[in-house]
């Protein structure tokens, strides 16, 4: 048997050897063509702490509910950015078409940041950007298995 850190060595490899597989890559897509694949149209919430602190976390769902921040309509997917610094963490809660994704396309997943100190999910529920990310072992598998299925999705629709 293989050990965990060489058992997710193994997946890596053979998913990225399947995406190699079924065609070119797809990370050239921006969010301004992520609407392709997408026909669905959804209400994300919008916000971000810069101007609202309550946008941050945890995010109290009566907020939307009652008004106080709002929801917006939304072609692609929701998506929410967390940025981290020494002094502050920045919440920022969009539609992927307001966002400058030049070599991302917004699968459904979270992304970290290498350095640590940030993350971007996407998701296509209604207001589903409120919500806390997936973490753990179970995250990173979920990464892995949307990147191969995002991949084929998209040469399929596209």
């Amino acid at each position: 048997l293989l050990s965990q850190p060489m058992h997710w060595l193994v997946v890596f490899v053979q998913v990225s050897l399947f995406a190699l597989l079924i065609g070119p890559s797809t990370s050239s897509f921006s969010a301004d063509q992520d609407h392709y694949c997408r026909d669905q149209v959804t209400d994300c919430v919008e916000c971000d702490t810069q101007q609202d602190s309550r946008c941050a976390d945890p995010f109290d769902t009566d907020l939307l509910t009652s008004g106080a921040l709002q929801s917006v309509r939304c072609n692609g997917v929701c998506s929410k950015l967390v940025q981290r610094s020494p002094d502050s963490t920045r919440v920022r809660r969009t539609c992927s078409q307001n966002l400058r994704l030049q070599k991302l396309s917004p699968y459904l997943v979270c992304i970290d940041e290498s350095s640590g100190n940030g993350q971007l999910c996407f998701c296509e529920e209604k207001n589903c950007n409120f919500a806390p990310p997936a973490t753990g072992e179970a995250a990173g598998g979920l990464v892995l298995l949307m990147i191969a299925v995002g991949r084929a999705t998209a040469m399929l629709c596209c």
